[in-house]
């Protein structure tokens, strides 16, 4: 039933006051409601419904008839709106699918960052430690070197000269050219300069990495 119940010639004064009456309740609740004019819709089928109860109301003969055409109209109606109510769940479930799906993308993209950026910061970690500790041992080595102040230790130039001087004495020892002196400052001498030596090859070391590493 989707239009006003037109009212023929044929019938009777009261059937007619009772269709006029009909389509005046139609028109009147669809206003009220503001129902569409066109597409499903809940409140303009509660309207027709009650014109219907009317309808079989007002009926005598073929009342159980209209009835049984009514149930099977509500039957229909109930089905449709549970099919769209189940499309509209659907779509709801479709649609929070897609948007997890893309937030759980988006959390894997920003793991697998995080995790890189763990090892960039692990492998950084790792050098500043070695480099540190590689200073601490020059500091602390630098400190065994009789003669020297902790800054000429630091000074390739400085080594250089203090180990000239220590050539010259251990050369002048091993010849003779000076006066005799006890094998303890033989030995004092000999591990001076193995320790100069040692530290300008350190510090020569050090400059170079230092300079392919500014290089790169």
């Amino acid at each position: 039933m989707s239009e006003p119940v037109q009212a023929r010639s044929s019938d009777r004064s009261p059937g007619r006051r009772f269709f006029r009456s009909l389509n005046e309740f139609i028109t009147q609740e669809k206003r009220v409601l503001r129902c569409p004019d066109q597409g499903p819709d809940q409140q303009r089928h509660t309207v027709y419904r009650s014109a219907f109860n009317k309808v079989i109301g007002q009926a005598t003969t073929y009342k159980k008839l209209l009835m049984t055409i009514k149930s099977e109209y509500d039957d229909t109606i109930r089905e449709l709106t549970r099919r769209q109510d189940e499309a509209e769940v659907s779509h709801q479930v479709v649609a929070s699918s897609a948007s997890h799906l893309t937030t759980l993308l988006t959390c894997r993209r920003r793991a697998t960052q995080l995790r890189d950026r763990i090892c960039v910061l692990k492998r950084d970690t790792a050098e500043l430690q070695e480099e540190l500790q590689r200073r601490r041992a020059s500091t602390g080595q630098s400190v065994w070197i009789p003669g020297l102040t902790v800054a000429e230790s630091e000074d390739p130039a400085a080594l250089d000269r203090h180990l000239d001087v220590l050539e010259e004495q251990r050369e002048a020892l091993l010849h003779g050219k000076t006066r005799w002196v006890p094998l303890e400052v033989k030995h004092k001498m000999d591990a001076e300069l193995q320790a100069a030596q040692s530290r300008r090859d350190q510090l020569s070391s050090e400059n170079k990495h230092l300079r392919v590493r500014d290089w790169r």
